[in-house]
């Protein structure tokens, strides 16, 4: 291959990874709204990019569950009824209390990485572009989830929390609902390092039905 094609590759490598964070922001935000079109022209004007990127970069929110495609229609923000949300929050209660049951305790240095990364949404509590704290969340709660040996059950869980991206976000749209989130992820530490299942499962409980998914999914229960 020669030089020009892969400062080209590299260069357009470099747009899809901007134009998928500067996307993600904007939903995570609320500046793009679920079930508006996502136009790549507009994109790739705002970005001062080609086209190719934008289009490598919807592919991946796509994958994640940020956007829909639509045959002959084009890339929209992810749109979720209730009743829908209510079944992604139950499905949620059911396999992480698996997980979380099934975990082995880590090691000092294990916690020390959690810590570090929750230090990390600290920092970003009172940012203007706080929304860099979803991705650490997910990576925060799947290493936890990572100690089981249920890899499958990881698996599903990983693909559910993608679509719920969007409603994660609009949870920490107070400041004060992201300092709590901090605060429950100290206890979720506190109760690892002292190996209390008992801790654990009440500080995930908590911290789950804080955010909503655990409420929707005693609805979804209470409903059936």
């Amino acid at each position: 291959m020669a030089g020009s094609d892969r400062r080209a590759l590299v260069k357009e490598g470099a747009g899809a990874e901007r134009t998928v964070r500067e996307l993600r922001n904007q939903i995570l935000q609320g500046r793009l709204l679920p079930g508006e079109q996502i136009r790549q022209e507009e994109i790739a004007e705002q970005l001062r990019i080609s086209r190719v990127p934008v289009r490598e970069a919807l592919g991946i929110l796509t994958s994640e569950g940020l956007l829909t495609h639509r045959r002959h229609q084009g890339y929209f923000v992810t749109k979720r009824s209730p009743e829908e949300l209510a079944q992604i929050g139950l499905m949620l209660v059911l396999l992480e209390e698996e997980l979380a049951r099934t975990i082995v305790w880590p090691a000092e240095e294990f916690l020390n990485e959690l810590r570090s990364l929750n230090e990390e949404m600290a920092r970003l509590v009172d940012e203007p572009e706080w929304a860099d704290m979803v991705p650490i969340n997910h990576d925060f709660h799947l290493r936890i989830f990572g100690l089981s040996p249920l890899n499958l059950v990881l698996d599903e869980v990983r693909r559910l929390w993608l679509m719920l991206d969007v409603f994660i976000a609009i949870n920490y749209a107070t400041r004060e609902r992201r300092r709590q989130t901090v605060a429950q992820h100290e206890r979720i530490i506190k109760a690892l390092a002292a190996r209390s299942r008992a801790r654990l499962l009440k500080s995930m409980r908590d911290h789950r039905d804080a955010t909503g998914i655990g409420a929707q999914a005693g609805m979804m229960h209470r409903s059936t």
